[in-house]
Parts: structure tokens; sequence; C-alpha cells
């Protein structure tokens, strides 16, 4: 039976670290997926529970040298950033008077013990985390950033501890091994907050439940934890109480605001019947809610799920970057064993020569390399979901770039998806029948009609009826209604029903979505339905027209009706009355001049949006399009695709500039560090400033990409 393991790793400090975690794991029989981000700390791991245990995978990563655990996530790191924090606070004054002996030019018996002394704390102590993390190396045989740390440092280390019982009393590298230590642990401090922010973010997303629900059981209510809720359940939620599952509305009536959930702000009526969120506030009224899911399996729960899964998976550049980190550990190691014996065989002695290797070992660490795409992901996530918007899949950062066409969906997606009348027109008017009469006639007729259609024409009557009391009515399906007024039949519907009642009907300029209203001899009036546009849908096809993205329509309406929205929105290229397979099969088409992305919300788009190089797909869309889109947006609000594409083009640059950063040490230091200045101008790479600048490389992909956090996005 296959499962999967939700786990909390602690100890990784860039993909280098994960990557050597996923090659071990999948040497293992019965493991069958792993998804682990590095920055999070947070892994899945699918298994065939017949074959390997979650405590068998659990005990297995904590022995390559990473702690794993199921429970107490919070505490491990909060105690683990506590512990950085600990060693951080002992090591940097240590290392600044041990740099300050070392430099001051006062060599004795006492300043050198001085510096043993206190750089054996700063090795032991403030590098107890590497050599706990290296020594996974001989039970995995796959080097990462610890044994690059503990090598470096213990190899400039231990030749310092020689020379001193040698009674040398100067040539110590003992600032060197302690710089090294206080810097890596610098940057991984400070990488920690930054995971432990985006960490409470996630964690906020949870909040919005409330921790119990009131459960009807045996004509009794019954407090429990929301996390033992089950499918069929009933819950009472009544004025000021927050919903606490999802499910449908089986008894009473409420206002209730989504806000916290999708960021709009007008509340909305729920009856019975109706669908109901999780996280919604209850502002008046009392509803029964029967619960849908298990509580597992909430929205809120599944969002968390999501926005965890888009942190693990890697785009294209990505797994460029950790490709490139897995093979750059080993090759640095025996490099620096190459300088080492290059520079002892040219004469130049057993100290210089191990302090080139012990440079060349430090500068490489590849840290900044491995947190530069899986950071940037982290935090543009982060930032999506400020915006109310959802990235499933981490891909759109490189596949946004290529979109030349964005094709939209038009009901629901471009419109409102709500009938509304757009104007009457008044056939035969006389003394007896006028526009007020008019006005109550289908008002009344019209009347607890629970039909879109009839709420559309109560809607625009409401203020200008008169009360009348009908002497019949009858609710004819799919043809519409027929009522009696002083002894009079009316007949309000379908323009092919009253053809049928009249024997035809002549000179009527359009015929689309026409609503007519006859007695048994003549027309007496015309209605014009609509569906409305959504507010900015014009501006987002002008933005992104500014971008050199082409807006097209394609929808399954009339030729009439799709003409009508294109032309209102700026939209010249359009299709009309296609099914669901010749949707994909346009995308398809065209998807052969450039990138296409699909906008869509109903089950009908399914095949397009998987069709599309990314789909975007709204909150209140049916579940499968929710569940194919890459992209979810979590309020009803087409300007968050402007959004989508500001994120993607911001987070591609970022991962650039990171990757720069990433490189541009290794590339120009390396060859300083394995001494390609000393034959021409006597300059070497001291351990001490190898240190330094590598992590002053982590530190810098760190803070560019926490940028991505307070980006500006137009009309925010």
């Amino acid at each position: 039976m296959t499962e999967v393991a939700k786990l909390n790793i602690s100890g990784m400090h860039c993909s280098a670290c994960s990557a050597t975690i996923e090659h071990n794991l999948k040497k293992v029989s019965g493991i069958t997926n792993i998804k682990i981000n590095a920055i999070s700390g947070r892994a899945k791991i699918a298994f065939d529970s017949a074959k390997v245990s979650e405590q068998k995978i659990i005990d297995l990563i904590t022995s390559y040298g990473f702690p794993a655990s199921k429970d107490n996530a919070k505490e491990l790191e909060i105690l683990y950033i506590q512990g950085l924090k600990k060693r951080l606070w002992i090591g940097i004054p240590l290392f600044l008077l041990i740099f300050i002996l070392h430099m001051s030019g006062f060599h004795s018996t006492w300043s050198s013990i001085v510096q043993l002394i206190l750089a054996t704390i700063v090795q032991v102590y403030c590098g107890y985390p590497f050599y706990v993390g290296a020594k996974s190396f001989f039970k995995t045989k796959s080097a990462d950033m610890n044994v690059l740390i503990a090598l470096g440092t213990s190899v400039a280390y231990l030749y310092s501890v020689y020379l001193f019982a040698s009674g040398g009393s100067n040539g110590y590298y003992f600032e060197g091994s302690s710089a090294v230590i206080c810097f890596v642990l610098l940057g991984e401090f400070l990488k920690s907050k930054a995971k432990k922010k985006a960490g409470d973010e996630l964690e906020s997303l949870v909040k919005i439940l409330p921790s119990q629900a009131r459960i009807l059981k045996d004509g009794k209510t019954e407090w429990i934890a929301i996390n033992q809720i089950k499918k069929g359940d009933e819950c009472l939620v009544v004025g000021g109480e927050k919903i606490p599952l999802d499910g449908i509305v089986i008894k009473g009536s409420a206002e209730v605001s989504s806000a916290h959930i999708n960021g709009e702000e007008m509340p909305r009526v729920l009856e019975v019947g109706s669908e109901v969120i999780g996280g919604s506030l209850v502002l008046n009224g009392e509803i029964t809610i029967q619960s849908c899911k298990d509580s597992n399996e909430f929205f809120v729960y599944e969002m968390l799920d999501l926005l965890e899964l888009s942190q693990t998976q890697k785009p294209p550049i990505g797994k460029m970057a950790d490709k490139i980190a897995s093979i750059f550990v080993p090759s640095i190691v025996i490099l620096s064993l190459v300088a080492f014996v290059f520079w002892w065989i040219m004469g130049e002695g057993f100290a210089f020569s191990l302090s080139i290797a012990a440079a060349i070992l430090v500068v490489s660490c590849p840290c900044a390399l491995g947190l530069a795409v899986p950071l940037a992901i982290v935090c543009a996530s982060m930032r999506a979901k400020k915006s109310e918007i959802l990235i499933k899949s981490p891909e759109i950062y490189e596949r946004a770039k290529q979109i030349k066409t964005i094709v939209f969906d038009k009901t629901g997606t471009l419109t409102k998806g709500e009938i509304t009348l757009k104007n009457v027109e008044l056939v035969e008017e006389n003394a007896e029948f006028d526009l007020n009469f008019l006005a109550s006639l289908v008002y009344v007729m019209q009347e607890n009609n629970p039909h879109p259609i009839a709420k559309a024409f109560l809607e625009y009557f409401k203020t200008n009826k008169q009360t009348i009391k009908l002497q019949e009515k009858e609710y004819l399906i799919a043809k519409g209604v027929r009522a009696k007024y002083q002894q009079k039949e009316y007949f309000l519907g379908s323009l092919g029903w009253i053809e049928e009642i009249l024997g035809g009907i002549e000179k009527i300029k359009c015929r689309e979505n026409v609503i007519a209203l006859c007695d048994n001899k003549k027309l007496l009036a015309l209605f014009y339905l609509q569906d409305s546009i959504k507010n900015g849908a014009k501006e987002v096809v002008e933005s992104l027209k500014t971008k050199g993205i082409q807006s097209v329509i394609l929808s399954g309406d009339n030729i009439e009706s799709v003409e009508r929205v294109a032309k209102s929105i700026g939209i010249e290229r359009f299709y009309a009355g296609v099914n669901p397979t010749q949707k994909a099969e346009v995308v398809a088409k065209l998807a052969k001049e450039g990138g296409v992305c699909f906008v869509g919300d109903g089950i009908n788009d399914a095949l397009a949006l998987k069709q599309a190089s990314f789909g975007i797909s709204f909150v209140n869309a049916t579940e499968l399009a929710q569940e194919i889109g890459d992209v979810l947006l979590l309020k009803d609000d087409l300007k968050g695709i402007i959004k989508v594409f500001e994120i993607a083009f911001a987070t591609l640059s970022n991962i650039k500039q990171n990757l720069f950063f990433a490189y541009i040490y290794n590339i120009v230091l390396i060859p300083i560090a394995a001494g390609a200045l000393y034959s021409v101008f006597g300059v070497i790479l001291q351990p001490a400033f190898a240190g330094m600048a590598m992590a002053f490389s982590s530190v810098s992909v760190v803070s560019n990409a926490l940028r991505i956090t307070k980006l500006k996005l137009k009309g925010e």
C-alpha cells in the first residue's frame, strides 16, 4: 500500500544537501517518490508500506547527518535557530580576539596558547554541526557542503596545532579556520530566519480555521477539534463564528464574508444548497452545514499542501544548478589535492601548499549555488500568496517569458457568469399596457422563481414594480411562465416558445439572448439579456498587449455573444461554438506560434488547460480546473493574471541574479585561491578571506532572494 510520509528535516544548508538525501533514498527498495525542499526543511516521500516503514525512512535520513522527524517541527526549528544563535554569540567574539592577536604582531608563547584555546572552542563547539553532517559521507559516499567546511577548516586548524606543538610562535591559521566557521554559521542563521518566516506564512493559512467545531449528533451539540471532522458530519455555525469545514448548507440561511479566503469584500447570502469553504465568517444568521470531506481534505489544507509541493519542485534552471552542485564538491576536493601537490613539487613548502588547498576548499563551498534557485522559489510563492495567487508549478517562472498568446474562456472568466437584463423594448404600448404595468406584471410572474433569468428580471425591476395579484401562475420547464391577470393570459419566456404561441414573430432585429412577453394575440415586449463583463477585463487585455502578449477568446457560446465581449474589451481574435476537444486543438495550433497560457474555470476547459504551456484557473472554478491549472487565483479578479506574469518575470530575473552571485565568486576566486596570481603578483588568498568571500556569496544570494517578498506589483 502506497503511503506518503510528511517529514521535517533539519541541518540542510542548500540543495546539495537535499540532493544527498534524495540520491541515497532512491537506493532504498519501496520508496517511490521523493520531494525535498532544502529551504523549508519539509519533505514528502511516497513509499510502499509493505517494503519499508515511515520510521525506517526517518532513521535513514537521520543517519545521513540530517535529523528528521514527524512531529514538533516548529519546536525543532526554533531550537535549531537558537542553537545557531548561541554558537554565533560565542564564535564571533572569539574569532575577533584570535584575529586581533594574530594581526597585532605580538607573537609569544602566551599569545599562541590563547589562540589555540579560543580556536579549539570555535572548531569543536561552533563547528560541531558541520562535523555531524560530514560524517554521513562514510555512509552515503556523497560529499556535500559539510564535507568542504569540515575538511577545509580541519586542515587549517590541525596544521596550526602541528606548528604550535613544534614550538613555532607564528604562521598559524587559527584565524582562518575560525573565520570560515563563523561566516558560514552567519549565512546559515540568516537563511534559517528566512526559512522560518516563510514557514510562519504557510502556517498562517491554517489559522484561518477555528480550532473547534460544533457538531450535531442525535439532536445534541458536541464540540470537537476540527481535525476530527469526518465526511457527513453536520456542523452548526451561528453569527460571529468562523465556518470550520468545507461543505453544503442543509438548513438555515446566513450572510457570510469570505474575505479571509479570497479577498472578496462583499458578503454573500448562503441558503440551503449553497457550498461553503472553511474559514469564512458568518456575519449574521444561523446555518447547519454538512461536511463534504474529511478534515485533511479541506481546501485550506489542500492549499497548504500545494504551496509546499510547489516549493519542492524545481524549474529547469534549478535542475541544472542542482546537477552542477552534485558534481561540484568532489571536483573541488580533487582540485585542492592537485593544487597542494603542485605547489609542494614547485618547492613552495608544506605550509604554503596546505594554505592553498584549504583556501580552495573553503572558497568553493556550493552553499550559495544550492540556495540560488530554491530560496527564490520559496520567496516568490510567499509573495504570490500575499496577492491571493497560488503558483503550483515553478516551471511557469521560465515559461512566462515564452508566452506569446493568452487564451481566455468567456463565460465565468471574462464575464461574471451572471445573467443580467440589459434592455427592455415595448412592442405594444397603450393606456392599459405601459412600462409601469409591464414592470409589475413581469416581477410577479418571476417572483419566487429560482431560475437565474428570473433573478435578472427581479433585480432589474425591483424599484419600478407595483403590487398586483395574479389569478394563476404556472412554470413550464425550458419554456417560461404562464400567468393570468384580470381574466387575460400572459406568456413570458423563450423566443421559440412565444413564436409557437403566436405562430411566428416578425421584425426582430436581434435574436441573441432574447426573452419575450405576449398575450394570446400579440407580442407585447422584448427583454435583452447579457452576461456582464468582469471589471478590469479591458485593462488586463491592454496590459498584456504592452508585454507583447496577444489575447484570444475561445468559447462554446454563439458567435454573436463572443463577438460582443471581444469587441467591448479590445480582443480581435476569437473562436466561438467550439467544444472541449476543439478548444484543446485550437490551443495546440496557437502553440505553434509561441507559448500559450490558457485561462479558464470550467470542466470543458480542462483539456485546454492541460494542452497550454501553463494554465490559470480560479478558486471558484470546478475542482477539475483547479487541479489541472498550474496557477490558481484565490480571488476572482482578472488583474491577478497580470500579477502572475509580473511575479514570474521578477522571479526568473532574481534566480539569474542569484546564480550570478553564486558563480562569480567561484569563477573569480577559485583560480586566485589555487595560486594563479602568486607567480606574477605574489598574491594568495588566505583561508580567512576565502571564508569571508564564501559567506558573503551566501549572504548576497539570501538578501537578493528576500527582495522578492517586497516586490511591488501594479495596482497594489
